[in-house]
Formats: C-alpha cells, sequence, structure tokens
C-alpha cells in the first residue's frame, strides 16, 4: 500500500474513487469524482439520465479505464489513468446490470452459481437454488434463460450478485422491470441480505428505495457528485439546492 503499511482488511475502505474522470466522443461522462465506502455501506445512487450512473459503476467494476483519476479496492489500486490493472473477474465485485445479461449457456441456476467461488459442486448449486428462492424464483431452477420473462431474468441476476462472495455488489436499477408489488418485496429481500454485512451501491431512480433501504444517498449531476448524505437530510433539511429539489420530486429518472 503506497505511503505506508497495509491496513487490515476489516478496517479498510472496500472502495476508494480519487479523481476518477471518464470521457467519451469528447464528453465528459464522469469528472473528478471522489468517494469512499466501508466495508458495509449501502450507497443509493440517484442523479438524472446521462449524469454519469452507470459510467461509474463500469469504471469501478473494471470494464471501463478512468481517463485521470484511480480506483482503489480494499486498498490496491486497480484501476488507474487509461488502465485497467486487475480484471473485472478478480475483483470481488458482482454485478447486476438492468438490461439483466445472463450466460446463454447455463441455466438459471447455473447463472445463479456462477459467482460463488467456494464448496463443492453441489454445495454451490444448494447456495444459487437458495439465493434464487430468495428472490421468489424457487421454480425456474432448471429453467433456460431464454424462456425467463424480463422480471424473472432480472431476479436471476440479482440472485448471483447476492449468492456470489463478492465484497462490494454494484445493482444497476435492480428492480426496475418488476411490478411495483414484486418490487417492494425485493427491496425487503436486498435489505435483508445486506444486513449481513456487504457494501453495495444501488443504482436507482426512485427515492423511495435509498428510503426503504437506509442507504447514503449520492446524487450525481452532468458527471459530479453534488451531495453525499443522508435521504432524511435531504427531505427534512432547509436546503432548497438542486439536489434537494431533486430528491424531493420523486421523480429521479427525468428531474433536471
Amino acid at each position: 500500500m503506497p505511503g505506508g503499511a497495509r491496513r487490515d482488511q476489516k478496517d479498510m475502505n472496500v472502495l476508494s474513487l480519487k479523481g476518477v474522470k471518464r470521457v467519451a466522443a469528447g464528453r465528459t461522462i464522469v469528472g473528478g469524482v471522489d468517494l469512499a465506502m466501508g466495508p458495509t455501506d449501502v450507497v443509493a445512487l440517484l442523479g438524472p439520465s446521462g449524469s454519469g450512473k452507470t459510467s461509474l459503476l463500469r469504471m469501478i467494476a473494471g470494464f471501463d479505464a478512468p481517463d485521470d483519476g484511480r480506483v482503489e479496492l480494499d486498498g490496491s489500486i486497480v484501476s488507474a489513468a487509461g488502465r485497467v490493472l486487475c480484471p473485472p473477474e478478480r475483483r470481488r465485485v458482482a454485478v447486476a446490470f438492468q438490461d439483466a445479461t445472463l450466460f446463454p449457456h447455463l441455466d438459471a441456476i447455473g447463472n445463479a452459481a456462477f459467482g460463488i467461488r467456494t464448496g463443492s459442486r453441489a454445495q454451490r448449486r444448494e447456495a444459487a437454488s437458495a439465493a434464487l428462492a430468495g428472490m421468489g424464483l424457487a421454480a425456474v431452477d432448471g429453467r433456460d434463460v431464454a424462456t425467463l420473462s424480463g422480471g424473472e431474468a432480472q431476479r436471476v441476476s440479482l440472485a448471483r450478485a447476492l449468492a456470489s462472495d463478492a465484497r462490494l455488489l454494484l445493482l444497476d436499477e435492480p428492480f426496475g422491470n418488476v411490478d411495483r408489488l414484486t418490487r417492494a418485496d425485493l427491496v425487503q429481500r436486498l435489505r435483508a441480505s445486506l444486513a449481513a454485512g456487504r457494501a453495495a451501491i444501488i443504482v436507482t431512480h426512485d427515492p423511495a428505495d435509498a428510503l426503504e433501504l437506509d442507504a447514503r444517498v449520492l446524487v450525481m449531476r452532468d458527471g459530479k457528485l453534488v451531495y453525499d448524505g443522508s435521504a432524511q437530510a435531504l427531505l427534512s433539511g432547509t436546503d432548497d439546492n438542486w439536489a434537494a429539489r431533486f430528491f424531493r420530486s420523486g421523480q429521479a429518472g427525468v428531474a433536471r
């Protein structure tokens, strides 16, 4: 660890972003973001469409390199200006994007078991089956993923992330393709899973998710973090700045 002895992992930030910047087609998508997260922090990331939320997740996951700044996981630099130093599969980061990308050659339980690295094959499948059941999908274990509905596929993707041994979960609109009743159930299931002690960044357009998950709130605008604090402060505070108006509007996907 540069500049001193490596700290014990339990006391270390699971994630540190230092001046992270991403530019595409001459446009700054993410502009100099600094962020630190402890090993059990749960963060709700909100912002208008195009504010840089998904781009930020992709750099943390290792799918894209930052054009400037650096990404650190557990005290180790994993990406730095123009370079991915540690590939996604070695980061102990689990990702569930809104489009629910599943492996077409694996059935539902095979997808859910993909990120489980320990135990026998039977033990991994048992854990994956339990994760699917936790998402209300006990009946789809052996189903071909091509036969799943959009909501089912999204829940399989979420089960895969939760079943993994990842220290950090990156969930991009994990409730976007489900109805309101199912969404409320999944929020509670996710909250129970995170209570066991893992860090997570959850991109959402719904401020209610941040409240129900009791999450630390980050608000992005034009590629920059403009708020980092509690949901309660945004709702009950006297500030009338853009972040407060945006959060209170309840229309985070379209607010400007």
